[in-house]
């Protein structure tokens, strides 16, 4: 009989592509996932992955093999859902991944309000960016992902998923009070050429964006501070050492010191809630979802007020 955990662990090559991305995925070692997928190979008499370059690849019998195998994992995770749905009571682990901006406002009340009405469902969360979630979501890791979109969102509709469009998010300039151009209730990107930035990291969205919107505009951001945090980048531009773009939902009000800015024309997100399709039927997965989908819907509305 074949083992399930390494079949678990093929389909997660598939999904993520290296043996390193599923050791970190697993909490395991790439060695450990290594040997695990070498006895797959063993147990099906099938050589499953081949040396492409400096890279491993699934062979077609690899390839083959994991197309079986997903409507079979499909299917004992639906048997799974099943035995915890035959109560009375509410019951069952929801694991949720989440982008960080829709973690405090939208996630974290949603499952507040759920532990108090059904002490007997547990959600484990997880904060993680689209680019990790959707991945980690396929290979089996989460039941839910909540991403945001800026382009390209037709990426998220595959057959296996069932995507929800939970509503939009706007961009907005943030400044100090102290800077000229807080007297401005709505600016152009191009107007904001002479101006020093803060940003996140190289790679990451919301950095990627903000250059692209100022390239689009003929210039290259002045990026003199590079922070992690958005409360780092609230506190720099609070005390006048730069500018930033964020998202409203990202948005802390309650720091003194900062006006908010619309940019025009509009720049927004879509926020979606995504879910492999065979896991929504039970009672646990669509109370979650119904639950998150009218807390951020209602504040994606008090955001465009």
């Amino acid at each position: 009989m074949l083992n399930i955990w390494r079949l678990k662990l093929l389909v997660q090559f598939q999904t993520l592509g290296t043996m390193q991305r599923v050791s970190e995925m697993m909490h395991t070692s790439i060695a450990a996932v290594s040997q695990q997928l070498n006895l797959l190979e063993k147990e099906t008499n099938l050589i499953l992955f081949e040396k492409v370059g400096r890279r491993m690849q699934l062979t077609p019998e690899g390839q083959s093999l994991v197309n079986k195998i997903r409507p079979v994992l499909n299917q004992l995770e639906s048997i799974e859902n099943s035995l915890t749905d035959t109560s009375e009571e509410v019951q069952g682990t929801v694991r949720i991944a989440v982008f960080t901006s829709a973690l405090e406002k939208v996630v974290i009340p949603a499952v507040s309000q759920l532990s108090q009405l059904y002490p007997k469902l547990q959600i484990r969360l997880t904060e993680m960016e689209p680019d990790i979630s959707l991945p980690a979501l396929d290979a089996y890791q989460f039941d839910l992902a909540i991403v945001a979109y800026s382009e390209k969102p037709h990426l998220l509709e595959q057959s296996h998923r069932k995507v929800i469009k939970l509503g939009h998010d706007r961009l907005r300039v943030l400044v100090s009070d102290k800077n000229p151009i807080a007297k401005q209730s709505h600016i152009g990107i191009e107007s904001l050429k002479a101006q020093n930035w803060v940003l996140e990291p190289d790679g990451t969205y919301l950095c990627e964006y903000t250059k692209n919107l100022c390239r689009s505009a003929g210039y290259e951001p002045n990026v003199i501070n590079v922070v992690q945090s958005y409360l780092s980048m609230h506190s720099m531009i609070a005390q006048d050492l730069a500018i930033g773009i964020l998202p409203t939902l990202a948005i802390i009000e309650s720091i003194q010191g900062i006006h908010m800015i619309d940019l025009q024309p509009e720049p927004t997100r879509d926020i979606y809630l995504v879910a492999r399709k065979n896991t929504t039927t039970t009672r646990a997965m669509k109370i979650v979802m119904d639950t998150l989908c009218h807390r951020c819907q209602s504040i994606v509305d008090l955001c465009h007020e």
